[in-house]
């Protein structure tokens, strides 16, 4: 494969490790698998999974990067789209998505995600390691909030191993992570609404549950909903665990 400078405006960096492009691919459990790629770059990954799956569908939006990989890989298995994965209309099947995503949209890719999670069997994904964090975070951390509740009501989370900057070409200025997305759940209420609502309650961090919430329900409502949980008034959103917050929901809807 020729060598392909990185482009800053792309948020690219190389994953070169070659030991662990095969563990992220292992982790997939692709084999005869319908499988997304986001962001190819030059094929690292794309390569190992070629032989593995039933179909693979890669989104890349660098325009030398898709001439590239069209050159080079004439599978039939493979199509290679010069498209942003974020603006893409994803199948209405099962699939299994893999990518070293650019850290400066992970998480409108991560919210992309919940949006056809009923489609996604599983996500493994190269995401920054402070984001890694706060997806596993436990209540009462700081990294704990929106996206650590509303990823971990639609799937199982699981930050699998950190990568250290010196396995990318070029080396970014922080580490990243490996996580996986389980996408099995039976979700015990609506998405969209149950989504909704931990939205307003991490809406603003410094407020307490109730003052993020006021202007949907009554004070009475809240009050008493928080009593039935043995929960002070005072309470804030980032000290409760998700089991809590869908009682918190069932109770008030």
């Amino acid at each position: 494969m020729e060598e392909f400078r990185a482009k800053k405006c792309f948020g690219q960096n190389f994953l070169i490790n070659k030991h662990i492009q095969e563990k992220i691919v292992n982790l997939g459990n692709i084999e005869g698998q319908d499988v997304i790629e986001i962001g190819p770059g030059q094929g690292a990954l794309t390569y190992l999974m070629i032989d593995k799956v039933k179909k693979l569908t890669c989104y890349e939006i660098d325009r030398d990067l898709h001439q590239k990989l069209t050159k080079e890989i004439k599978n039939k298995n493979v199509e290679i789209k010069l498209q942003d994965f974020l603006e893409a209309e994803l199948p209405n099947s099962k699939y299994i998505v893999i990518g070293n995503i650019p850290y400066n949209i992970t998480s409108d890719i991560l919210f992309k995600l919940i949006d056809n999670s009923e489609n996604i069997s599983k996500a493994v994904l190269m995401v920054q390691k402070e984001v890694a964090e706060r997806i596993t975070a436990k209540a009462n951390s700081k990294e704990y909030g929106k996206l650590t509740v509303s990823l971990n009501y639609i799937g199982e989370c699981k930050l699998e191993f950190i990568v250290k900057a010196n396995n990318f070409n070029p080396a970014p200025k922080v580490d990243s992570a490996i996580i996986s997305i389980t996408f099995n759940k039976e979700l015990e209420y609506p998405k969209y609404e149950f989504l909704k609502f931990v939205k307003n309650l991490f809406q603003y961090k410094r407020k307490t549950l109730i003052n993020n919430l006021i202007n949907v329900y009554s004070k009475n409502s809240l009050i008493e909903a928080l009593n039935k949980l043995n929960l002070d008034l005072n309470v804030r959103a980032e000290t409760l665990d998700l089991e809590v917050i869908k009682q918190l929901y069932k109770l008030l809807n």
